[in-house]
């Protein structure tokens, strides 16, 4: 007998960072980070697997068919996401760091940096970084984005759930401040203010792809294509990390002009565990 759908929140991000975190800081102890080898490198993978591989247990083990059609819908149909937002999602962040950088001159950075990158501003191992910025995009939305997020609303507005998660998901990369050779490393190496401002600047990304994936039908996909677009974003030229300060409050500005653009997204009815049902088309399918 098919079941209305019930998330567990508590159970997904507990299982999430106690796998997450104790693969990540076991890994530069257990393996050697420097050298990359085998233990090091599958460590590291089996954290950044772990939110897709929790999310899918949770929904493949759940008794709610609508869950379940509801997860694979968002994942493979391509037909959710729209063009014309896709597109705009293309041009936006690129152009974040385009103003970012004119206003860092402001303060006495160089435009010199939108100079092309010479290659990427950090290494984990031996896992090209390449691979891993595709990897971490994939991943992480599968898990945030196909169970974590959604299972946050219910009682909770859909702003409400994404400023939850957004904390949680900052906090979930604490362990790679302590990675060697990461870019959260790296940032901390060179100053705190740096390290702090990537705990903050990643929460209006997911108000920002929390607006997207509202837009495009709840996409995992889309989110996938859109986390990888900013991850690329950071790493195409050769950007100061002061700069990157800057596009904080540029990020800041664009969350909060989604937010009061397009209140019904974040203010409207939740698609959280008791919408699940109500929304699912003939077959379980979301309308």
């Amino acid at each position: 007998m098919n079941q209305p759908a019930v998330f567990s929140p508590t159970r997904f991000f507990a299982i999430t960072f106690l796998v997450t975190w104790g693969c990540w800081f076991a890994a530069p102890h257990l393996g050697d980070a420097e050298a990359g080898d085998g233990t090091f490198v599958l460590l590291m993978l089996a954290g950044l697997l772990t939110p897709f591989a929790t999310a899918l247990h949770l929904t493949l083990t759940s008794r709610s068919g609508a869950m379940k059609s509801a997860f694979f819908e968002k994942l493979l149909d391509v037909r959710l996401i729209r063009p014309g937002i896709l597109a705009l999602f293309l041009l936006l962040f690129p152009a974040s760091m385009v103003v970012s950088i004119l206003v860092s001159t402001a303060f006495g950075l160089s435009l010199d940096q939108f100079a092309l990158a010479d290659g990427f501003s950090f290494s984990v191992g031996s896992v090209p970084t390449f691979l891993l910025l595709i990897l971490a995009a994939c991943f992480e939305e599968l898990g945030w984005r196909g169970y974590g997020v959604e299972s946050l609303g219910g009682r909770r507005s859909y702003f409400a759930a994404t400023a939850i998660f957004g904390v949680l998901w900052s906090l979930w990369h604490l362990p790679m401040f302590f990675i060697p050779g990461s870019y959260q490393a790296e940032l901390l190496e060179k100053d705190l203010l740096l390290a702090l401002n990537f705990f903050v600047g990643i929460v209006p990304l997911a108000f920002i792809i929390s607006w997207f994936c509202k837009k495009n039908g709840g996409s995992i996909l889309g989110a996938v294509l859109v986390h990888a677009i900013v991850n690329f974003t950071q790493e195409f030229l050769q950007v100061s990390p002061w700069t990157k300060v800057i596009q904080t409050g540029v990020l800041v500005v664009m969350a909060a002009a989604f937010v009061m653009a397009d209140p019904e997204v974040f203010f409207g009815a939740s698609e959280g565990p008791e919408r699940i049902a109500e929304v699912a088309g003939p077959k379980g399918l979301p309308r």
